[in-house]
């Protein structure tokens, strides 16, 4: 049986933990669209044209849980033609997480609780993520390992800022309580892409990976 470093434990569980709260949010949302439960004012959008929200539901649940094992090294060496029929698939699901959500930002109509700078904030992450898992897999058709991880880094991080988003809205729902709206939400929003951007940037830097 192959046995793993706590470095490879630690990895995966910090990633599939990241991943949690976005995948329940996720799994809810698709069942109530599937059902027809659970229309509001709010998402009114996802039951008028429900393809596009199902899609990104799907595709951000398999790029988050895949990608949870490909950053594990011990891991990725013992099962690599795993990571490399995955890793495949894993930049298809990234690429239509990215154009999804971009899809949605541009088409879908606003909400109530969404401020001004909340639109733009997520066309710069969705062309950055595409941009990266692009890269990404150009680079790994080069043969170029050290730059096919950074980038795969930068795109799967910058993607997982729905979890990290769950942190930066808690000291709002402690102190304040209630859904934030406008400013304060798009700040908080903003602020768990930013801050999964600076820990991507620090860990290529810090490991030289």
């Amino acid at each position: 049986m192959a046995k793993y470093s706590k470095k490879d434990y630690w990895i995966i569980g910090s990633l599939l933990f990241l991943s949690l709260v976005p995948a329940i949010a996720g799994g809810i949302r698709f069942h109530q669209v599937m059902t027809g439960n659970g229309y509001t004012v709010e998402n009114q959008r996802f039951f008028n044209d429900p393809i596009p929200v199902l899609v990104h539901i799907l595709a951000v649940l398999f790029f988050s849980i895949l990608g949870a094992f490909q950053f594990a090294p011990g891991f990725r060496t013992k099962h690599i033609v795993w990571h490399r029929i995955s890793g495949r698939f894993l930049v298809f699901m990234g690429i239509v997480s990215a154009l999804s959500g971009l899809w949605l930002t541009l088409v879908y109509p606003k909400v109530p609780t969404d401020g001004d700078w909340l639109f733009g904030i997520r066309l710069v992450v969705g062309i950055w993520m595409f941009l990266c898992i692009f890269v990404g897999f150009i680079f790994i058709l080069k043969r170029n390992i050290s730059k096919h991880k950074h980038w795969m880094i930068r795109g799967y991080a910058i993607g997982m800022g729905a979890g990290t988003q769950v942190f930066t809205h808690l000291p709002w729902f402690i102190f304040v309580g209630g859904d934030p709206s406008g400013v304060p939400r798009d700040l908080m929003m903003g602020a768990g892409w930013f801050i999964n951007f600076v820990f991507a940037e620090w860990l290529i830097r810090k490991r030289n990976l």
